[in-house]
């Protein structure tokens, strides 16, 4: 038996750990709200040399290049191949692709990791937004700790504004180190999703 829920709360949790559930999932969900006062967006700092280009149908290849090397060590990773991935991302009515970012980088150091020649650019991390969600955030293992996935995420919120939006939700894994950052540019928890099962 799987039980979930929308909006983990203490009660609930002692709930089902009583009736002898165990949580196997969790991900909290958190609002960046630009109907906040004056709340600005803050400012996407790009590492130095950085480009980024907006979704499209010719370099949505790249896009899922970036995600599975970002996501493939995660637990849950889906396996999915390029047309399955993109087919998700594309079919979804409210995915705005002028909001959706791919993030290169010049080559540093050599290949830094990378792949590829040296002296070539690399595509190093992305987001997709769709109406009111940034839906996924990633940044390859070899280009964390530079700033990227802040920068990601802060261009996808301008971009959002722009847009007419008054709020961007987003969920992450309660694992995530990656909460911290969505915390600290300005995001408030509003509930927490649960998985449990028996046994």
């Amino acid at each position: 038996m799987t039980v979930e829920t929308e909006s983990l709360t203490g009660e609930s949790l002692r709930l089902f750990e009583g009736r002898g559930l165990r949580q196997v999932f969790a991900e909290d969900v958190l609002r960046f709200g630009f109907d906040v006062g004056a709340r600005r967006v803050p400012e996407a700092v790009w590492p130095g040399g950085t480009t980024f280009a907006a979704w499209s149908d010719a370099n949505a290849e790249r896009f899922f290049r970036v995600y599975e090397a970002a996501f493939r060590e995660r637990p849950g990773f889906p396996g999915w191949n390029a047309e399955r991935w993109i087919a998700w991302v594309t079919g979804d009515d409210e995915f705005r692709p002028e909001w959706s970012v791919l993030a290169t980088v010049p080559t540093l150091g050599g290949d830094a990791g990378l792949g590829g020649d040296v002296g070539l650019d690399h595509d190093v991390g992305f987001v997709i937004a769709a109406v009111g969600w940034i839906v996924q955030v990633g940044v390859v293992p070899a280009a964390r700790g530079r700033g990227l996935g802040s920068a990601l995420v802060t261009e996808v919120l301008r971009r959002m504004r722009a847009g007419g939006a008054d709020e961007a939700w987003l969920d992450v894994n309660v694992d995530n180190p990656a909460g911290r950052l969505y915390r600290r540019l300005g995001f408030e928890d509003r509930g927490r999703r649960a998985r449990f099962r028996a046994g």
